[in-house]
């Protein structure tokens, strides 16, 4: 990802002091070795640093700017993944029809997205490749799945294979007998 946007990010959720950590990579660079005029040194522009205590929290708060485009894209365009939960709960991420309902799910730079239907997937892949391009995140198609869950099999078996694409590229379906290792941006549909 593009440290600009990351910072970007995070002065958007007012995460506090984040001069220091931008600081602190505006200065950082790498030594190749030999350490003289014949080796090199590189400033990185992009990423958080590996092995840092804090790039995963980076990552996470970055990430939870996608996770809320994907929730507030979902709530607008009314996709649900035809689960409820607490309907009796007092929340602005309810409605009459499906009480509360989470679009994603998400961890670092692993999220699985939730819909119904196909149309609504497609939407969902497309905030998640709009915001990619925005950062400058790079989606790995490979790594990317589709599994249809669907508790009646033969309508599950019967169903058309999906075209659903992120960054023009189909993604690959999962049999629910399948396994699937490693998953980066698993994208999931849940059909009732």
């Amino acid at each position: 990802m593009l440290q600009a946007a990351l910072w970007h990010v995070m002065n958007m959720f007012h995460t506090p002091d984040v001069d220091l950590p931008e600081q602190i990579y505006d200065s950082a660079t790498v030594y190749l070795a030999p350490n003289d005029a014949e080796g090199a040194t590189i400033t990185f522009d992009t990423d958080v640093m590996q092995g840092s205590i804090t790039s995963p929290q980076m990552i996470n708060i970055f990430i939870n700017a996608l996770l809320r485009m994907l929730t507030a894209s979902g709530q607008n365009q009314g996709i649900s993944h035809g689960l409820q939960i607490g309907k009796n709960q007092e929340d602005s991420s309810q409605d009459a029809d499906h009480g509360f309902q989470f679009k994603n799910i998400g961890f670092i730079d692993d999220i699985s997205i939730f819909a119904e239907t196909p149309e609504g997937m497609q939407t969902l892949l497309d905030v998640v490749q709009e915001f990619t391009t925005w950062c400058g995140i790079e989606i790995d198609v490979k790594k990317t799945v589709l599994l249809v869950i669907d508790k009646d099999r033969k309508r599950r078996e019967s169903m058309p294979a999906l075209d659903l694409r992120i960054n023009g590229e189909r993604l690959n379906t999962l049999d629910i007998n399948d396994t699937c290792r490693y998953p980066r941006y698993g994208a999931r549909e849940m059909v009732t």
